[in-house]
């Protein structure tokens, strides 16, 4: 009799104990409230500008993480597997590009920002760039600033993607010639803008 009330309480205080864990001082085991938006304010512009930019070519996926688009080769050991995974699975990528038709994957492109306000990455992820290199996925690193002109982040896009710029609207005129960088140009803007 003795033990079994002994039994009881134990197990009373374990479920008491239990139950203190998975919820706050009021009792609710959910206490969260909804946040304003699902990007910064840096994100959100950025996002609406890249779409502007490339989005008649490619739409544009936001917080993917990197284990999404990538998978190891065959031929591993499990413990190599498991190593690699286990590094891939908390990496993830701000933007990623996918072709509008095919749906496959074309780029990663990831915010930097060398003050590292609002979170962004300042150094390179040398393990997310050669896990992107590796599966042959192109890595864009756009730097944080304002001011970006659609044609511009376009531009440096196409080129970090070997495909050469292609003019923007439709001629207004006759003498309306579209705003078409050269090699030379899209290089250099790709340089300003974007970091391999």
């Amino acid at each position: 009799m003795e033990l079994t009330l002994l039994s009881i309480l134990a197990l009373v205080v374990i479920a008491s104990i239990v139950i203190s864990k998975y919820t706050d001082n009021g009792g609710n085991p959910y206490p969260f409230n909804r946040k304003e938006s699902v990007f910064t304010t840096v994100e959100a512009s950025f996002l609406q500008l890249l779409e502007r930019s490339v989005g008649d070519k490619f739409k544009v996926v936001s917080r993917v993480k990197l284990i999404e688009i990538i998978e190891c080769k065959p031929g591993l050991s499990k413990k190599a597997r498991r190593a690699a995974i286990t590094k891939a699975q908390n990496k993830q990528l701000d933007y990623v590009l996918v072709d509008k038709e095919t749906l496959n994957i074309v780029a990663a492109v990831d915010l930097v920002n060398n003050a590292n306000k609002n979170g962004h990455k300042a150094q390179k992820d040398w393990f997310v760039s050669g896990a992107l290199e590796s599966a042959g996925i192109p890595h864009i690193r756009m730097k944080v600033k304002s001011g970006y002109k659609s044609a511009e982040v376009r531009a440096a896009i196409l080129f970090k993607l070997g495909k050469k710029p292609e003019p923007q609207g439709k001629p207004r005129n006759r003498n309306y010639k579209p705003a078409v960088l050269s090699p030379s140009q899209a290089k250099a803007a790709a340089t300003q803008l974007a970091e391999i």
